[in-house]
């Protein structure tokens, strides 16, 4: 089977060893520096994140999205819900497409403390038509092109990003 077959095939099983592969980056990093990081994981996506983070008393609402190194991904679609909460932030997992390897990490949130800034207005549409054939707008949610993610290729970066500087 080729990668793309088995990208196309098994993506919900991508996605998911995608964010065990982040979740392990991400605890052994702050492992490494005496911050342990609590994981507790979204039953649905209802309010626009995956994971709920938090090292010490810092907490983060992550929304995570996926897409392969050197792939056409050039935008995402994030809910409008998750700017509501303070601590919300879009990670965007870019991975090796043929072990999974975390490539590059962009990253959209505020510090600490901190609402997402602005998503801008440029809804979203349904993937799917309805009955019509019409791809009808997703007024919760907002596009994001790549442009908009700060890049962070580290997973020291991302988790300074998220919890603060390691003193």
């Amino acid at each position: 089977m080729s990668a793309d077959d088995r990208h196309s095939r098994y993506s919900s099983q991508r996605e998911e060893y995608m964010e065990y592969a982040f979740l392990a980056a991400i605890c052994a990093e702050g492992w490494r520096h005496d911050r342990l990081v609590e994981v507790a994981k979204a039953a649905t996506d209802a309010h626009g994140y995956d994971l709920i983070l938090s090292a010490r008393a810092v907490t983060r609402y992550v929304r995570l999205k996926a897409s392969v190194a050197g792939g056409r991904s050039a935008r995402q679609k994030v809910s409008l819900d998750l700017a509501k909460r303070v601590g919300g932030c879009v990670l965007w997992l870019v991975v090796d497409e043929d072990d999974l390897a975390l490539r590059r990490l962009g990253w959209i949130g505020g510090a600490p403390g901190e609402r997402l800034p602005d998503l801008g207005d440029r809804v979203a549409k349904h993937t799917k038509g309805n009955a019509e054939g019409a791809k009808l707008p997703r007024e919760n949610h907002r596009v994001l092109a790549k442009g908009r993610f700060d890049r962070g290729d580290e997973i020291g970066q991302v988790f300074d990003r998220l919890f603060g500087a390691v003193a």
